[in-house]
Parts: structure tokens; C-alpha cells; sequence
């Protein structure tokens, strides 16, 4: 253990004194929070902009005059009487009415992919509702009759998961941080993989590191252990860069509350540690296969990509877990925590997963070993 301790550091201030390396890590730190404040900017500008806009509305048919008052006095909209239709850029929406049976029945016409059209309709229906309100109570009033009298069934919604709005928060970012995080460990540890095996062949210095009394497979582990942590923190690093962010949202918003316990993170690098161990003995064992760094890169561009495929799967809405999901190596990881940033915690379901996921890892180890004890593989057939 000491000597994969000695590889392992050895291997570590090698990267690090790599700027490549330190580029791939670092870089999201500054990026991350420019991009997502200008992304943050243009939609406050953008929504703002859309409320304090006047919608412009057609109406036709002569609808009631206490209509077309109540259309009026709304601040927002601007009635005109026009044919014009929806593709004018001077109207957002149209609004025609048709008595059948003494009930008046409203149409709104409007085009759902204009976010324009989209608010008028909704300002129109607004409308619309109160009216029909009016018009209700008046007439029950003019018969002698309480507007309650129609009400046969009151509905009340509670919320059983606590805030509905802090649930959606934590139901977004169980979403958006686990894929930020597999996503960016993984391709840590590809680009540092590649350097570690097939960049390590083209630069001829395996054999300096054979001269030294270790064994074979604990330079390989001490290799693993370090791709396998620049994974982690690559992924983490992501995700801590965004702090800043999430709390500059809660100071600016108070109704928004945010929370990100010890546990949940310790949770996470629980369930990252053998999805980077996975991936990184593939990429290193498919490393030591190419003759060239540019080769192994070319070659685990294609691994990259399936690695990446299982890590959509928590996109999904309204997945279900069931045990074909828990059974999908990465995707299983990226189920369960996105439901721990719910605090909903499985230990059956996390055994279930960590005993997967480890037993790939071991297959992948068992193969990277052999690979990097191959004298055919490491020199290309010129030795042993």
C-alpha cells in the first residue's frame, strides 16, 4: 500500500504541474459563473421586459360592452376591433365570441411558440375568469340566490412534502447537480487517463518507472487512484463553483430556501467513488491499447460518448425506479442521488447499486491489470 501511496502522489504532482491539466479542473470555476449570471441577467431582463409590455388583443362579434370595459381597464392590454390575424405583428392575440343557447362562448386565438401571444392569452383569461365571476353572482342575485349556492364541492390542496416551492428547488438541482457532477468526473478522468497510459508510452517513460522496485499492479493502482481523484474533484470543483451563486439567489430571493447538508454531499461522493473508478480503468486500459496519446484520445471519444448516455437518464421526469434502472451502471448512481437531494434515502437501494457498479469496477481493474502486465501492449511487440 505504501508504494501505490509513493505512485499515486508521484502521479499527482505530475498533472498538477501539467497545465493542461490544471486548465481542464479549473477552467469552470471562472466559467461557470459568468455564463450562468448572464444567463440569470437575460431572463429577469427578458421576463421583465414581458410583463411591462402592453399586449395588443382583436376582438369581433360585439361582445358585451361590460366586457369590453373590463378589457379596457386592464393596464396591460390594448383592445382593438380589427380582422387582422395572428400573423400581423400588431396583434397577440384574437378574441371572438359566438351565442349559442343564450351562453356565451369565448374564443382565444393566439400563437403558443410567441411568448408575446402566449402572456396576452393568459392576461385575456385572466379576464375572462372574473367576468364569468360577475356575470354569475348577478344572475344568481337577480333570482334571489347566494353565488355559494352552485358550489357543491370545495377542494383544498395540501402539500405532504413540506414547501412546495423548496421541493421543486431541491427536485431541479437533484436533476441538474448529480448530472453536473458525473458528467464533468467522467471527462476528467478521460483527459487524464490518456496521459497517464498511452501518453506516458509516446513519451517513453514507462521504462523509468519499471527500473524501480514495484510491482506492476501497484503502479497501475497508484495511476487508478490518481485519475480516479482528479475525477472527483473535477466533478466537485464544478459543483462548488456554483455556491456563490446559489447564495447570491437565496440573499436576493428570501422565499427561496437552499440546502445542502454534510450527509448529502458526503452521499454523493459516496456514489461518484466507483463510477470514476469504473470509468477510469477502462479509459486507462483502452489507454494502453493505443500507441499514441492522440490515439487514446480518438479511441475514448467513442467510450466517452456511451459513458455519457446513462448519465440523461436523470433528465427524465417522472422516472420511476424500478430494478431495470437500479441495474443501468451510472444511470443507478444519478437515480439515487438526485432522490437524496429530495432526503430520501434507500440503504437496500444504495447496496444494491455501490455492489454493481463495484463489481464493474473490479472487472475493469482485473482487466487494466493484465494489459499493463503485458510486455506485447506496453511495448508493442519490441519487447518481452
Amino acid at each position: 500500500m505504501h508504494r501505490i501511496n509513493l505512485i499515486f502522489k508521484k502521479e499527482m504532482k505530475s498533472l498538477f504541474r501539467d497545465k493542461k491539466a490544471i486548465l481542464t479542473i479549473l477552467l469552470p470555476v471562472l466559467i461557470y459563473p459568468v455564463l450562468l449570471m448572464f444567463f440569470i441577467g437575460f431572463t429577469v431582463v427578458v421576463q421583465s421586459n414581458l410583463d411591462e409590455k402592453i399586449s395588443t388583443v382583436a376582438v369581433e362579434n360585439n361582445p358585451p360592452q361590460v366586457l369590453i370595459d373590463k378589457l379596457n381597464d386592464h393596464e396591460k392590454l390594448n383592445v382593438v376591433y380589427s380582422t387582422n390575424d395572428l400573423d400581423s405583428d400588431q396583434i397577440d392575440a384574437y378574441l371572438s365570441v359566438a351565442h349559442v343557447d343564450g351562453v356565451e362562448n369565448y374564443t382565444i386565438e393566439y400563437n403558443s411558440t410567441i411568448e408575446t401571444s402566449q402572456f396576452a392569452a393568459n392576461r385575456l383569461k385572466s379576464v375572462l375568469t372574473e367576468y364569468n365571476e360577475e356575470l354569475k353572482t348577478s344572475k344568481l342575485n337577480e333570482a334571489g340566490l347566494e353565488a355559494s349556492t352552485l358550489d357543491f364541492v370545495n377542494i383544498k390542496s395540501e402539500e405532504l412534502m413540506g414547501n412546495r416551492d423548496d421541493r421543486i428547488i431541491s427536485m431541479m438541482m437533484g436533476m441538474f447537480f448529480p448530472f453536473l457532477i458525473m458528467l464533468y468526473g467522467i471527462t476528467g478522468t478521460y483527459t487524464i487517463a490518456s496521459d497517464l497510459s498511452a501518453g506516458e508510452k509516446e513519451r517513453e517513460t514507462l521504462e523509468t518507472i519499471f527500473s524501480v522496485p514495484v510491482k506492476r499492479f501497484e503502479i497501475i493502482m497508484g495511476k487508478l487512484l490518481a485519475c480516479v481523484n482528479v475525477g472527483i474533484i473535477s466533478g466537485l470543483v464544478n459543483i462548488i463553483s456554483m455556491f456563490p451563486l446559489l447564495y447570491a439567489a437565496t440573499v436576493a430571493i428570501p422565499d427561496i430556501n437552499i440546502n445542502v447538508s454534510f450527509v448529502l454531499l458526503f452521499y454523493l461522493i459516496i456514489m461518484i467513488i466507483p463510477v470514476m473508478i469504473m470509468t477510469s480503468t477502462f479509459f486507462i486500459g483502452l489507454g494502453l491499447v493505443a500507441r499514441t496519446f492522440q490515439e487514446a484520445q480518438s479511441y475514448g471519444s467513442i467510450l466517452l460518448i456511451l459513458f455519457m448516455v446513462p448519465t440523461f437518464v436523470v433528465m427524465v421526469p417522472d422516472l420511476e425506479i424500478t430494478n431495470l434502472v437500479l441495474s443501468i451502471p451510472i444511470a443507478n448512481a444519478l437515480m439515487l442521488m438526485k432522490e437524496a437531494f429530495l432526503g430520501e434515502y434507500s440503504l437496500i437501494r444504495t447496496f444494491f447499486v455501490l455492489l454493481i457498479n463495484l463489481s464493474i469496477s473490479g472487472a475493469g481493474i482485473i482487466i487494466m491489470n493484465r494489459l499493463f502486465k503485458s510486455d506485447w501492449v506496453i511495448f508493442g511487440g519490441e519487447k518481452g
